[in-house]
Formats: C-alpha cells, structure tokens, sequence
C-alpha cells in the first residue's frame, strides 16, 4: 500500500487543483459546445454526450494530479473509461487522452499562476508581465514574436492573450519588477493593438473573429474568468477598497482595474532565521530569498553565484543564478522531501561543486557536498548574460555517478563524490 503520507506531500500547487476542481462536467458533442470563458467553470470531452462520462473523465484528470501521477497514468484512467461506456471516438485513444490531459493541466496551471500575480502583494512588487516562449519542436511564428514582451498588469492585451494561446501551447507570463526593469535595460511596450482573422465554426457555420496568433476556442483568460465567477459566489465576503497602484502607463490610456483575488487567509511564509554568525550577509540574503520563494513562488530570486571554471564551461557572462517562481512550483511538485534546510544549502552548492558535467547545450551539472550531497542543473541563456537553476535535489554517490558516468567531466572527477567526507557525505550507501 502506498504511503499516504508521500502521496500526499506530491500534491501540485493548490491553486491549480482548486481551478480543476469547482468545474462542473457537462456533456459535450463537439469541442465548439464550450467557447471561451465556459471552460473555467465547466469541463467537457467533446463527444462525451452523457454527464456521467463527462464527470468519470473530470474525476479522472484531477485523481491523475493530485497523485503526482503522468499523462501516461491518465491514458490508463481513459483507456477504462472508454471501455465501460462503449464510446467510439474520434482520433487515436493515445491522441485523444493526451489533448485531453495536456490541455486541462496547463490551463490549470496557468489558472493557479494567475490568481497568485494579481494579489494586492504581488501587484505591488510586480506591477509589470512578461511574455514568454518557451523552446519546442514547431513554434508557433506570432508566438516567438511576443516573446519578451513587456506590458502592464493591467493591460487589456492579457485578457485574450494570457496563455496557453492553442493546441499544445507552452508559453508563459512571468512577473517584472520595476528593479528587473531598470537592471536589465527592459522597455514597456505600449498596449498592441490586436488583429483579428475570420473563422468559421464547423459546426454551427457561424463566422467569428479570432485574434492572430490564437487557436479558435483560446482567447480568453482562463484565471481572470475562474476569479470573476469565484468572486460572483463569494457574497459574504467584503469587496477590497483598495488595489496597489501600478506606475503611470504609457501610451496606454487610462488606468484599467486589475482583478483582485477574495480576501482569504495568507499562506504563512516562515520567518527568516536569525542570520548564523559565519555566514556572508549576501549569502544570507540568497538563502532568505529562496526559502521565501519557496513558500510564495510568485517572481525571481538570486539563488547564489558558481565559480569562474562553470561560468567559463556555460560561456557565460554573469556568475549569479536565477530561481524563478516557476521552477520552483516544478521543485515543489517532483521534490516535495526538500525542507527549508535543504533550499538554504543551494548557495553553497553552486558555489562550492565538488564534481561539474556537460549535461547538454548550455547546461551544467552539479554535485556538491554542503552536509550531504546535493544535484543541481544550471543552464545559460543564449546570449550568455543569465544564468538559471533548471532543478535541484538531494541524491547519493550511487546515483551521482550513474548521473554523470557518460557525460563530459568538467572538474572533480567519480571519486570525489565519495572522498569529499570521510566515509562520504551522510545518507550515502557505503
């Protein structure tokens, strides 16, 4: 029997299966049925025409996420559902079941993201979103030309573009401070001014204009949506008098509201330890940072600095690492074991690697002993100004060894992981 327990600790971040989890399954004959804003507060299967097929398959996806299971475990889950209700469907079962997983995970996800940058606090610190595309075999073209784009908050482009933007789409939007701004040379870019192109249902044979860029079905805001409906249910609760100011826009018009998240009970972000005597002020700073990162993965931190021999081996120009929020909502969910402890040993593992790989283009790895022995991957940007932890988590000799036993040693060598410490770092196999 598995433990509960463990179960339990690799749950996602809870705001996207608390988005999964208040739709309402109803009965779908084509993928059109739902358009637009429906879908944040309804799930359909198109062709799933009876409510209990609709509801098996709700079931299913949010059973496959709360286990910390795969698209591969939701394929089983489809497979049965499919055979006890006879449906004959459209499109191969594996086609089928991974559209149906991928599009509702990443619409949950992106839901979840949502709801934490438009708190009052995260609005405060990030007043500004950013664009991003994120590498994949076919881009789409309109999607890398957004990518990078700066605008408000509060711009009225977020809400038909706030991906995911189509089919398989895996952009993203993160949070920009007004530091990140200047630090970076980044300009905000007046509000664009959005085309659109004819399209006609096959179903219905309406014409309708969808942006450029966008899948038909995917311009909308699915978090913006799911807060309005929350906010219409929640009539108990006081509406917020104040939101935080954002800078004066330009060339953006007048100032537009931003949607504000119900008053609930913040989740408790621990307090900083008192700083350990021995330990830098900035490295302190780094390790606060990640630990509030952590409990709160809304923007980006400095998690530490690697050696001049792994920034050289990366062809990079900085020594600082990046954390960003995303990752860490990705750490969360494969390594749910890290404690706090371990997040503020990070520093150090960056900064003192006992053994460094080639992991691939542009990527490091790392192995370090800071009490125990730690893995982390390191990547670069292509123009070589930023670094950023890619993922990072506990392992063991055995396991770093089998790591980098075919990859390209940059310095240490296999022996080092067990000669670092007498009798290797604590938790090692002997």
């Amino acid at each position: 029997m598995a433990d509960t327990a463990v179960s339990a600790a690799k749950l996602p971040p809870r705001d996207a299966l608390a988005f999964l989890r208040q739709k309402v399954p109803v009965p779908a004959a084509t993928w059109t049925d739902l358009w637009h804003e429906a879908h944040s507060v309804s799930f359909a299967v198109a062709g799933a025409t009876s409510k209990a097929m609709a509801r098996d398959f709700h079931d299913a996806v949010i059973r496959t996420k709360e286990a910390g299971g795969t698209r591969r475990e939701f394929q089983k889950e489809f497979d049965a559902i499919v055979k006890r209700y006879g449906w004959e469907h459209t499109g191969t079962p594996g086609w089928r079941a991974s559209i149906i997983y991928d599009t509702n995970i990443t619409t949950a996800y992106s839901a979840g993201r949502y709801r934490r940058m438009t708190t009052p606090e995260s609005l405060a610190l990030y007043p500004y979103w950013r664009y991003r595309h994120h590498t994949c075999q076919h881009p789409r073209p309109q999607h890398l030309a957004w990518d990078g784009m700066i605008l408000r908050a509060d711009d009225p482009f977020w809400n038909t573009h706030y991906p995911p933007n189509g089919w398989r789409c895996h952009c993203t939007v993160e949070v920009v401070s007004q530091r990140m701004l200047d630090r970076n040379g980044w300009q905000v870019s007046a509000s664009p001014v959005i085309e659109t192109r004819p399209w006609r249902n096959p179903h219905t044979g309406e014409i309708l204009h969808v942006p450029v860029g966008i899948d038909p079905g995917f311009a909308y805001n699915p978090g913006k949506a799911w807060l309005m409906n929350e906010g219409a249910r929640v009539v108990t609760e006081p509406t917020p008098k104040l939101r935080p100011m954002l800078p004066p826009a330009q060339d953006a018009g007048p100032a537009r509201p931003v949607p504000v998240r119900p008053a609930v009970a913040p989740s408790p972000v621990p307090v900083a330890p008192e700083p350990v005597p021995d330990v830098p002020k900035r490295e302190q700073a780094w390790r606060d940072a990640i630990v509030h990162l952590r409990h709160k993965p809304v923007g980006t931190v400095e998690a530490g600095e690697i050696p001049a021999h792994v920034r050289n081996a990366l062809g990079g120009s900085s020594p600082v690492v990046h954390l960003s929020g995303q990752t860490m909502e990705k750490q969360l969910e494969r390594h749910p074991d890290l404690t706090d402890d371990d997040y503020r040993m990070l520093p150090q593992v960056l900064a003192n690697p006992a053994v460094v790989a080639a992991s691939r283009a542009r990527h490091v790895m790392l192995l370090s002993h800071a009490g125990r022995l730690y893995r982390a991957i390191v990547k670069v940007t292509g123009d070589g100004k930023e670094n950023w932890l890619q993922s990072f988590h506990r392992t063991n000799a055995v396991e770093g060894r089998r790591a980098i036993a075919k990859l390209p040693l940059i310095s240490g060598s296999l022996d080092d992981l067990e000669n670092d410490a007498p009798g290797g770092p604590p938790g090692n196999p002997p």
